[in-house]
């Protein structure tokens, strides 16, 4: 006894083969990577300009600290605060330099923003106020990576 095959044609087939569901989700699986990818690098880049930003402010607060009425008698470099927290609560008296207090001291990264004392080429003196991203890049109130250092 012959057994008769019987083969549908293929107008008549329904739904996906294994080999085309597999190549869609390939597909759909790199695009997500990309996505994933170019989200990370935006949100990095973000948080290097809110740093320089935070740096930008935190060099303003400086300026006003050195200013300061209550700050009389003293030598520039005496005026200039030791360290950020003496913005937040400056060693006269008197109300914080910063907006939110101890949170702006904190970089995106949650360190602490650095005091660097300068000098420049004509003998003043200022405060180079840094951070560094995790990737390494140094960012200041000047700029982010090359353009960080300013050039006397």
């Amino acid at each position: 006894m012959l057994l008769a095959t019987v083969r549908r044609s293929p107008a008549r087939r329904s739904g996906f083969t294994l080999m085309e569901v597999l190549v869609v989700v390939a597909i759909l699986v790199m695009l997500a990577t990309v996505a994933t990818i170019a989200t990370q690098r935006y949100m990095d880049d973000a948080k290097k300009a809110r740093a320089q930003l935070g740096c930008t402010g935190l060099a303003t607060a400086i300026e006003a600290y050195t200013n300061n009425a209550a700050n009389p008698g003293l030598t520039d470099q005496e005026k200039m605060p030791q360290s950020p927290m003496n913005l937040v609560t400056p060693p006269f008296g008197g109300q914080s330099f910063l907006r939110n207090g101890q949170n702006d001291i904190m970089d995106p990264w949650g360190k602490q923003y650095q005091f660097n004392p300068t000098q420049r080429s004509d003998g003043s003196s200022y405060i180079l106020v840094m951070t560094q991203a995790p990737d390494g890049t140094q960012i200041s109130q000047f700029g982010i990576g090359p353009n960080a250092t300013p050039k006397n």
